[in-house]
């Protein structure tokens, strides 16, 4: 019976689960890191050893995350940019991770009401939508993955009398959550509470065994805030004490746990909240105090509320303000894998209730029955609600905005999805509100961002003169900024502090003065606003790219051919700079360099067709057609329009003797030109060989009413089947 109880358990879960967050499936993407990770990332364009090794060996929007990553390229080698099958990647490793969580408590209490209950909180709460639903998040759901994979691990390597098998299993689990995301970190402290939950002594053998564990988490610690620092090289570093840190954390645990218990007004972004002087942290901080008394008087009677509580906060812990990070942020996803401590507890709570023997046992069931299936069917429905405000970059941003209006970084996104849109006027007024509401905040870096975008949306509406005058305000507003980082750089290093403020400068407010210039026809001095870019900023590759665009209308091709090889240098991967120096070596009749520079873009995997195209053509006449065919065959799938792509590759297979690949391509080639008679002539060489003589006539006779000069050899061969 016991056996049977639990797969229609994890039915029900699954189930229930599915429903809630069935509305993913018909997301897009968003406009928010979406593109970094999936619709412009050139790292996962291809399975070769190059984007291995920049996979490998990179940091993505400052993570280092490779295994999130391969399963980006994985979708995309065989799903290309199709947002379905993102998301539903996502909901079945959330899907898995029910599973697993609902393993893990089975482990450690043996019980299957407390297990499925704890996997259904899990399954359906709301605050997971974030870490489903955000196709950029996926590296939440893996790590959670492979998390608690090394826990189930432990906890056979514990009841299986220390089977090593079990031991190496956890620490490879632990390895590849810490390469999916680093906060995996606390795992090693997670393993030590399970060894206090199950009565083990932490004895100095048991604290060796944690060494590797340990090892790592100091490693990819590292890691991660190198990754974090790179990533904001210039910053204001606040100064917390003691104090303030440890109310910023106790204002963070409260928020999360009043967000799991009363899920209302949930966000992609919520609003920055203050540690200093702030008496809501003061009131956090006493409220925790409590709340941890309670736990640790709580081992008197039983080890479940330090299990539930401890898990809780370590695995919360690399989200709480008490790093030193910068302006570390509550968020929804953060919570993925915590909650499933608080679940537990509710969990443990709700069955302790349901089970106790009073006079009023059977009223405390019904009502225990009663409220259990309001709060499923309202979880339900609000993740379901929630999963359709993630449907594209609109609602999304929406969606904040309707629950926090003085949100700018939401107006400014929301801005640039009506950019995209070619929504300029909606656009406008989204910036115009950004640098509203920015302007009563503190000085922040990012500031600079709003105005850009406000430019580009007056450019679009044709309102060059507004665009100048936002750009020029910009440019004021850093000028002064760099002078009074001059003047008051805490540490008296003027040098230093000149160099920091040029960095802050953002050149990107002399493109917008120079992309108007252009547009308007004043060509010297856009000239000289995108000189002013790269004296400020050299490796801006698109500075020296649209200077180099600019020579090439002004007829100047040698210092087009300088700036766009400079865009190269900086960024191998910067495409266009590619395109338009092949143009550049064509114009100036320097054919013989488009080789090694159509070499470089193929070493890059760039979706690049003419660099492909011509190196496969280069193969193909120099009888290398093997290496031709992978070449055209790349062609083909950035290009599948081009029947001369199509018909390359065809001829590549015919040179080769794999007729049926040729045939096969040819036949594509001429679906898209059926008067392309070299296809006709090539068809009927093809099915000649493949002994189909009939259609090798029908082609060799359409090829020669093209005009095409048929082969002597092929005439003569299709000269005995002729009736």
């Amino acid at each position: 019976m016991k056996n049977f109880r639990i797969p229609v358990c994890i039915g029900l879960i699954l189930i229930i689960t599915l429903i809630s967050f069935y509305p993913c499936l018909k997301n897009n993407f968003t406009n928010w890191d979406d593109n970094f990770y999936v619709t412009e990332n050139t790292a996962i364009r291809s399975l070769s050893l190059g984007n291995l090794k920049t996979i490998f060996t990179s940091f993505f929007i400052a993570h280092y995350q490779p295994v999130t990553i391969l399963s980006y390229l994985l979708e995309y080698h065989f799903f290309k940019l199709d947002p379905f099958y993102y998301h539903l990647t996502n909901l079945i490793l959330h899907l898995l991770n029910c599973l697993l969580v609902y393993w893990v408590i089975y482990l450690l209490t043996g019980r299957i009401s407390v297990a499925g209950l704890t996997a259904l909180l899990f399954g359906i709460h709301p605050l997971q939508v974030e870490s489903v639903a955000w196709i950029s998040e996926r590296k939440n759901l893996l790590y959670a993955f492979f998390y608690l994979g090394a826990i189930i691990s432990y906890l056979y390597y514990l009841s299986k009398d220390k089977t090593t098998k079990y031991y190496i299993l956890c620490l490879a689990l632990f390895i590849l959550a810490l390469l999916s995301k680093s906060v995996a970190f606390t795992l090693p402290l997670v393993l030590l509470l399970l060894d206090y939950f199950s009565s083990r002594k932490i004895t100095l053998a048991v604290l060796i065994e944690k060494i590797p564990y340990f090892i790592l988490s100091l490693i990819f610690g590292l890691v991660a805030l190198l990754g974090a620092r790179l990533s904001t090289p210039f910053h204001y570093e606040r100064s917390y004490s003691l104090l303030d840190r440890l109310m910023g954390a106790s204002y963070d645990i409260i928020f999360y746990l009043s967000k799991l218990f009363l899920p209302l007004k949930l966000s992609a972004l919520y609003p920055y909240t203050p540690i200093q002087h702030n008496p809501i942290c003061l009131h956090a901080l006493i409220t925790v105090v409590i709340l941890l008394t309670g736990v640790i008087l709580s081992q008197r009677y039983s080890k479940k509320v330090i299990l539930g509580s401890g898990f809780f906060l370590l695995t919360v812990f690399p989200a709480l303000r008490c790093l030193p990070l910068k302006e570390i942020i509550v968020a929804d996803r953060y919570v993925y894998l915590a909650s499933i401590g608080i679940f537990y507890l509710i969990a443990e709570g709700g069955i302790w209730l349901y089970q106790r023997r009073t006079e009023y046992s059977r009223l405390i069931r019904i009502f225990l029955v009663i409220a259990l299936t309001l709060v499923v069917t309202l979880l339900g429905f609000s993740s379901w609600k929630r999963s359709q405000s993630w449907k594209d970059g609109l609602s999304l941003w929406s969606t904040v905005l309707k629950n926090y209006p003085d949100i700018f970084l939401a107006y400014d996104k929301r801005g640039e999805y009506f950019l995209t849109k070619k929504e300029y006027e909606k656009a406008r007024c989204d910036f115009v509100k950004a640098v509203d509401v920015v302007n009563h905040y503190p000085f922040k870096p990012e500031y600079r961002y709003y105005y850009i975008n406000l430019g580009n949306s007056l450019r679009g509406l044709g309102k060059h003169q507004e665009a100048i005058a936002v750009s020029e305000e910009l440019i004021k507003k850093e000028q002064i900024y760099f002078y009074l980082a001059k003047i008051n750089h805490p540490l008296g290093d003027q040098d230093a502090a000149i160099t920091s403020a040029k960095m802050a400068l953002d050149a990107e407010a002399y493109h917008n003065l120079a992309y108007v210039d252009d547009a308007s026809g004043a060509k010297d001095k856009a000239i000289a606003s995108y000189l002013q870019e790269i004296e400020i900023n050299p490796k801006d590759t698109n500075a020296h790219f649209y200077l180099g665009a600019l020579y090439i209308n002004l007829n100047r091709k040698d210092e087009a051919k300088k700036e766009f090889i400079r865009a190269i240098e900086i960024d191998p991967t910067y495409k266009p700079a590619y395109i338009n120096l092949a143009q550049v070596y064509k114009a100036l009749g320097q054919e013989e360099n488009l080789e090694l520079l159509y070499k470089k873009a193929i070493a890059n995997n760039l979706d690049f067709f003419n660099a492909y195209f011509y190196i496969g053509n280069l193969l193909a006449s120099g009888q290398k057609d093997k290496e031709a065919i992978l070449l055209f065959r790349r062609a083909t799938e950035i290009n599948p329009e081009s029947k001369e792509a199509a018909l390359s590759l065809g001829n590549a297979y015919l040179t080769i003797g794999r007729n049926k690949e040729a045939i096969l391509w040819l036949k594509k080639a001429l679906k898209l030109d059926p008067e392309l008679a070299v296809a006709h002539h090539n068809l009927a060489l093809a099915y000649y060989y493949a002994a189909e003589y009939d259609l090798a006539i029908k082609h060799c006779d359409k090829a020669s009413q093209l005009g095409y000069a048929i082969s002597p050899k092929l005439l003569e061969l299709l000269k005995p089947h002729r009736k």
